[in-house]
């Protein structure tokens, strides 16, 4: 009986004993299998910041190819990381986040953005742009963007504010660039694309579906230029999927993609192509009274039987001659002025000699060329030994002629007495009357206006060029490109272009 009752009083204590070590263990906490303890969790560094800047600079005169067209652009980049309450972020992010999966390994960074581009006719020698050809037009702006970065893809938008125009700056800057290094100066920029503010969204989409061939697409949406582009991207090297950075200042692209210590570098080519709707660098401003467009040079010339009187056979046949020395090209100006000397000196009661008939060839005829030194002497030479039998309006149109400013607009009165001179030894007194009523008020009409180009809505491209960034960041890029023309032109214009550009940066 004892020994019963000893035992149900060992279970007793033994069942307490366990019950209240069991309470200690339900009360101490069990961390959850997914969290890090905090003394582990110490040592995961967090990412750091990134800064960076990026310079891209490119120009036709880098290749040694022909100054036309897109002529120069350059652009100056910061980019720095863009944590979660970053506004850029905020607001880009949405729109980015159509496109891409984010992940954590999701990387965003916001750029700011100065950059500027020029462009020229195809003879930048004219101090009139060439019916048919591209205008002079300058623009300049500042943005600001959003780049998301995965490891295989980048999606980089940007708003943009500027302004084209000669507010830009684009006469003084290449009129100096080209003194600098010896080139023609530019005549034509006082009949540039006028000045408008510009505002756009612009956005690059870059995948690589294997290390060495990927696809991208560029969309740009505003009042100065509306288009879509896409192209392949097809490269080798020592590289991952990574997109790497933009390689072209009109198509920008992603900054510098770069993790510390994982350097890459790889050749590259990018053939593609561009869709436009809009391009205010060749259309200028819409709507305006400063713009007009004109395939060919349409002067009272070659509307000949609209304003004379009982037109005549040999009025039609004038008319023809007119019209092939109106069609300058920019590049026939000597077998133009064979056919002025012969039908419009030659068989015509003109007594003047070479002098001053090709002073008035090249203000009416040939979009008033610059002369070149040489030529100047001669002519000044050959008006000097008929000095005496020459009128005041042929004086005053020849003394400006020759010494006319460099990247001086032709004004409108010397452009009236080429015309008065002309029309002196070639039409009768009645026709002459209503020939230069007209003139004049084609040359008010002219004065101030903005000659444009038709806009070519299909645009080819190709990109070649080398990209390497180094394990510490620094970034090099040489590029070539190659691109058919953005305009319709006149006939006998090269339809194509060529530049060089680089690219030059640091991640920090």
């Amino acid at each position: 009986m004892k020994a019963l009752w000893f035992l149900s009083l060992l279970s007793f204590v033994l069942n307490m004993g366990i019950s209240a070590q069991a309470k200690k263990v339900a009360k101490k906490p069990i961390p959850p299998k997914a969290e890090i303890p905090p003394e582990i969790e110490r040592t995961i560094p967090e990412p750091p910041n990134q800064y960076q800047l990026r310079l891209t600079m490119e120009n036709d005169a880098f290749g040694g190819f022909s100054d036309r067209y897109y002529t120069n652009g350059s652009r100056l980049e910061f980019h720095m990381t863009a944590g979660e309450s970053n506004p850029t972020r905020r607001i880009l992010g949405y729109w980015n986040n159509l496109f891409i999966v984010s992940s954590e390994k999701t990387r965003y960074l916001q750029g700011f953005a100065l950059g500027q581009e020029f462009y020229t006719p195809t003879n930048i020698t004219k101090a009139d742009v060439s019916y048919g050809d591209r205008p002079y037009s300058s623009r300049a702006y500042f943005s600001n963007s959003l780049t998301t970065a995965t490891e295989d893809t980048s999606i980089t938008t940007e708003l943009e504010v500027g302004m084209i125009g000669p507010a830009v700056g684009g006469k003084s800057a290449q009129m100096n660039f080209h003194n600098l290094i010896g080139s023609p100066t530019p005549q034509g920029w006082d009949s540039q694309i006028p000045n408008s503010y510009s505002g756009a969204l612009r956005t690059d989409v870059r995948k690589f579906h294997h290390r060495f061939f990927g696809t991208q697409y560029n969309v740009n949406l505003g009042n100065i230029q509306t288009d879509v582009s896409f192209g392949l991207i097809f490269r080798f090297g020592n590289v991952d999927k990574t997109p790497g950075p933009g390689t072209s200042a009109l198509q920008p692209g992603p900054p510098i993609l770069h993790e510390d210590g994982k350097g890459y570098w790889y050749f590259y080519i990018n053939p593609g192509g561009t869709f436009q709707l809009y391009n205010a660098t060749i259309q200028g401003q819409i709507g305006t009274d400063k713009t007009y467009k004109n395939q060919n040079r349409s002067t009272a010339f070659s509307n000949w039987d609209n304003y004379l009187n009982n037109p005549t056979p040999e009025a039609g046949e004038r008319e023809i001659q007119y019209r092939a020395l109106s069609e300058d090209n920019g590049r026939n100006s000597l077998q133009r002025y064979i056919l002025f000397n012969e039908f419009l000196v030659k068989g015509t009661n003109n007594p003047y000699n070479i002098g001053l008939n090709y002073l008035i060839f090249n203000n009416i005829f040939n979009g008033a060329e610059d002369i070149e030194q040489a030529t100047r002497v001669f002519l000044l030479k050959n008006l000097l030994d008929q000095w005496e039998q020459i009128p005041d309006n042929a004086r005053a149109l020849a003394i400006y002629s020759i010494f006319r400013p460099e990247g001086g607009k032709l004004p409108p009165i010397v452009r009236l007495y080429s015309y008065e001179v002309l029309s002196q030894f070639i039409l009768d007194p009645k026709q002459r009357e209503i020939l230069l009523q007209l003139l004049r008020d084609e040359i008010e009409y002219r004065d101030e206006k903005t000659y444009v180009a038709d806009l070519k809505r299909a645009v080819g491209f190709v990109r070649a060029g080398f990209v390497s960034v180094s394990n510490a960041g620094f970034l090099f890029g040489l590029h070539y490109n190659y691109q058919t023309i953005d305009f319709q032109s006149a006939k006998g214009l090269p339809q194509q272009h060529q530049w060089i550009g680089f690219q030059l940066g640091k991640v920090f």
